[in-house]
């Protein structure tokens, strides 16, 4: 009995310290670009806010930066379904646009996400597309 019991506290302390993270919440969180095919890490590290995603739950508004020009537009959530739509940007032309056309291409692939702790997941269906990393606020 003594074995079981304590075989039972060792389970639930584990559970507490290591089964659960800290997921940041889409809405409200500075999301920048860990990763995306096609687009190096020099490009995405170029600038603090290049490769940018900030949703506002209060008005279901996207917002952001690629490297080059901002954008806007609506979305919604359901589960973890995420649909974006609506979407405008400025049109500045700027070097490397491939990368911003890489970028907003993505976007309109996605309809769902995922987040583990501070890392944002977009994918279309099961299949990843962009890895995002929480940007604390300064």
């Amino acid at each position: 009995m003594k074995k079981i019991i304590a075989a039972a506290t060792l389970l639930l302390t584990l559970a507490a310290c290591c089964g659960t993270q800290n997921n940041k919440p889409l809405e409200g969180t500075t999301w920048k670009l860990a990763s995306l095919e096609g687009i190096p890490a020099t490009a995405i590290d170029s600038e603090e806010d290049a490769f940018t995603l900030e949703f506002n739950a209060a008005d279901t508004l996207l917002a952001g930066r690629t490297n080059c020009n901002r954008f806007f537009g609506n979305y919604t959530i359901e589960g973890n379904k995420l649909t974006l739509g609506n979407m405008g940007m400025t049109r500045m032309a700027c070097p490397d646009m491939e990368y911003e056309d890489l970028f907003v291409a993505m976007l309109n692939k996605v309809n769902a996400y995922e987040i583990k702790g501070d890392k944002l997941t977009l994918q279309e269906g099961d299949k990843s597309l962009a890895v995002f990393k929480a940007v604390e606020k300064k």
